[in-house]
C-alpha cells in the first residue's frame, strides 16, 4: 500500500504543470552598426580580445593578475556567488522528500498505575509540487546566482579598466614631471644669462623678475604632478590589495604600443559579451519565474506525511519488547481567504518584473551609448594628440627664436617669458593628449565587454 501511494504521488508531479509565464528573451530594437564605428561591421571585435593580449607593458600586466588575486570588491563578489550557491541550494531541496527522526521517552500516571512509553519514529515529509511553486522558485534562485557571477566578471572588468587607467595616468605624470624638470633646468640657466646681462647693463632688473617667475611657475607645476604622481601610485596599491607605497615602472608612456585596428563588431553581439548586460537580463528571468511562484500560491497545496518505527511501554527492553508502528497522512491546503495576501504578492511579482524588464532595456541602451561614445573617444583623442603634436613643435621653434632674439638684443624679455609658457602648457597638453588616446583605448575596450576573461 505505501509502494502504490508513492508511485501515484510521483505520478502527479511529474504530470503536474509549472504557472506562471514561461521566460522569453524580449524583442528589443538593435542597430546594425554603431554610430561612429565601421560602416560594414563583422563579428570581429576588440573586446573579444583577452587584456593580456591587449596590454603589452608586463609590469601593467602583472599588477592586473595581483588585483584579480586581491582586490577586495572581487573578493566579496566571489563570497557574494557562494551565498548564491548556498540559497539555490537551499531552495532546491524543497523539491524532494525531508526524512526526519524522532525519539520521544514517557512516564504517565494519575489515577491509574504509571505507565511507561517509548517511542522511535523515522518521519517522511514532502509537499508535492503540483503547480510549480518550487520549480519556479529553484529556476529564481538559478537566475540570482547567475546575475551574481556575471556581476563578479563586471567587476572583474571594471578592476582591469581602472587599473589600467591609473597606470596610464601614472605614466604621464611621470613624463610630465621629467618635461617640467629639464624646463626648471633651462629657466634657471636663463636666470643665470640675465643677471650677467643685468650686471652688464643690457638688461633690467624686471627681466631678472621675469626670469625668476618662469622658474617658480614650473617648480609649482612640479609640485602638484607629484602630489598627483603619489596619490595615484596609492590608488594602485589600494586596487591590487597593497598599503600604499611605490609602484614599479615599465615601458614609459611613448613606449605603449595600440592595436593597428580597432573593430566594435556587431552590436547584436554586445547582448552576450557584456556581463551586465547578462547580470540584467538574469535579474529579469528570476523576476519573471517569482510571477510562477505568486501565481502557484492560489492553488491547493498537497503535503504528505509519513511514519514508521517502535512502539513500547519498557522503555529499557524497547529493542526487544517493542512493537511496529507506522502512520500516513495527506492534508490538502486549499485557499479560501486571506484579505488579500496572495493577490498583493503576485501584483508585486508582477510589478517586479516590469521593473527589471525597464532595466534590462536600459541597460542594452546604456551599452549602445557607451560603445558610440567610446569610438568617437578615441577617434577624437588620435587627432587631438595630432594636433597638439604639430602646435607642440611649433611652439618650440617659437620658444628657441624668441630666445636667440633676446639674446641678440632684438627682442624683450616678455617675447621669451610668453612663448616659453606657451611651449611648457603645450608640452604637457600632448603628454595628456596622449594618455588619453591609451584611457579612450581603454574605455572602448571596456565598453565593447572586454576585460572579463
Amino acid at each position: 500500500m505505501p509502494g502504490r501511494t508513492l508511485v501515484l504521488c510521483l505520478s502527479a508531479v511529474l504530470a503536474g504543470c509549472a504557472v506562471g509565464p514561461n521566460y522569453k528573451r524580449p524583442d528589443l530594437p538593435v542597430p546594425p552598426t554603431f554610430r561612429s564605428g565601421e560602416p560594414n561591421p563583422s563579428k570581429r571585435s576588440i573586446g573579444n580580445e583577452k587584456w593580456f593580449d591587449l596590454f603589452q607593458d608586463p609590469v601593467l600586466r602583472d599588477l592586473i593578475r595581483e588585483g584579480l588575486i586581491n582586490n577586495y570588491d572581487i573578493l566579496i563578489a566571489a563570497q557574494r556567488v557562494v551565498e548564491g550557491e548556498g540559497r539555490l541550494a537551499a531552495t532546491r531541496a524543497a523539491l524532494f522528500p525531508h526524512l526526519d527522526g524522532e525519539t520521544s521517552a514517557s512516564r504517565i500516571g494519575i489515577h491509574s498505575p504509571t505507565q511507561s512509553v517509548g517511542e522511535v519514529f523515522a518521519i517522511a515529509t514532502w509537499e508535492l509540487d503540483l503547480f510549480g511553486k518550487f520549480r519556479r522558485a529553484t529556476q529564481a534562485a538559478r537566475a540570482d546566482l547567475m546575475a551574481l557571477q556575471e556581476n563578479q566578471e563586471t567587476i572583474i572588468q571594471a578592476l582591469i579598466a581602472q587599473l589600467a587607467s591609473a597606470y596610464f595616468d601614472l605614466l604621464e605624470y611621470d613624463l610630465e614631471l621629467r618635461i617640467v624638470g629639464e624646463s626648471i633646468k633651462t629657466r634657471r640657466e636663463s636666470v643665470r644669462l640675465v643677471a650677467a646681462r643685468v650686471e652688464g647693463g643690457v638688461a633690467s632688473m624686471l627681466d631678472l623678475d621675469q626670469a625668476n617667475s618662469l622658474v617658480e611657475s614650473a617648480q609649482s607645476d612640479a609640485v602638484v604632478l607629484e602630489r598627483a604622481q603619489t596619490q595615484t601610485e596609492n590608488l594602485i596599491a589600494y586596487l591590487v590589495g597593497r598599503s600604499p607605497g611605490p609602484i614599479v615602472r615599465g615601458k614609459t608612456l611613448v613606449e605603449q604600443s595600440t592595436p593597428v585596428e580597432i573593430p566594435a563588431g556587431l552590436p547584436s553581439d554586445l547582448l552576450e559579451r557584456r556581463p551586465d548586460i547578462r547580470a540584467a537580463e538574469q535579474r529579469l528571468i528570476a523576476a519573471n519565474a517569482r510571477v510562477g511562484v505568486a501565481k502557484a500560491a492560489f492553488f491547493p497545496a498537497i503535503n504528505l506525511t509519513a511514519a514508521g518505527g517502535l512502539q513500547t511501554n519498557d522503555l529499557l527492553g524497547i529493542a526487544q519488547r517493542s512493537g511496529k508502528a507506522y502512520s500516513l497522512l495527506g492534508i490538502v491546503d486549499t485557499p479560501i481567504f486571506d484579505a488579500g495576501l496572495r493577490s498583493g504578492n503576485y501584483k508585486t511579482a508582477k510589478g517586479q518584473r516590469e521593473e527589471l524588464l525597464v532595466s534590462y532595456q536600459s541597460t542594452i541602451q546604456g551599452a549602445f551609448r557607451d560603445v558610440s561614445d567610446a569610438l568617437i573617444g578615441y577617434q577624437k583623442a588620435k587627432d587631438l594628440s595630432a594636433t597638439r603634436q604639430a602646435l607642440t613643435s611649433t611652439l618650440r621653434d617659437q620658444s628657441r627664436l624668441a630666445a636667440q632674439r633676446y639674446s641678440g638684443g632684438v627682442s624683450s624679455y616678455l617675447e621669451v617669458l610668453d612663448t616659453e609658457r606657451q611651449r611648457l602648457t603645450a608640452e604637457q597638453l600632448l603628454v595628456q593628449a596622449e594618455r588619453d588616446v591609451l584611457k579612450s583605448l581603454v574605455q572602448l575596450y571596456q565598453a565593447l565587454g572586454g576585460g572579463w576573461h
